[in-house]
């Protein structure tokens, strides 16, 4: 039998030129989906990272705050008014030339009003200003 140019013979198959194509798309899409995916997953992790920084830094805001607190309350308790307050009251201590007196609680309500001040003093320690506080 003779062939034409173009006809193909019961026992040949031609692959069409569309697959070498299709095979090439396949795998350019393959290779745009597993980009995208990547990109996708990348820009999760960012904003986690954004949302963890955010977090670390009120954190490192509030401990700032508590910093300059604690020094300011290291001042204050290293003054040497609030050591001799705190010596007297706590641990009883006089100055050379002074006599302590220790009373019974119950001969001090009988005081009155005179030793009020001083027991309600006992548990205060005075701010900067010369204030009073619990």
């Amino acid at each position: 039998m003779a062939k034409k140019k173009g006809q193909i013979s019961t026992f040949e198959t031609k692959e069409p030129k569309n697959k070498k194509i299709t095979r090439s798309g396949i795998i350019m899409i393959a290779v745009l989906v597993i980009a995208a995916a990547y990109f996708v997953v990348s820009g999760f992790k960012i904003i986690q990272l954004n949302q963890e920084l955010d977090e670390a830094e009120k954190a490192h805001q509030q401990l700032l705050n508590t910093k300059e607190d604690l020094l300011a309350e290291y001042e204050h308790v290293s003054s040497p008014q609030y050591i001799e307050r705190v010596a007297r009251r706590d641990l009883k201590l006089v100055r050379g030339n002074e006599l302590l007196f220790i009373m019974p609680e119950t001969d001090m309500e009988k005081i009155g009003p005179r030793y009020e001040g001083a027991a309600s003093e006992e548990g205060k320690d005075e701010t900067e200003d010369g204030k009073t506080e619990d």
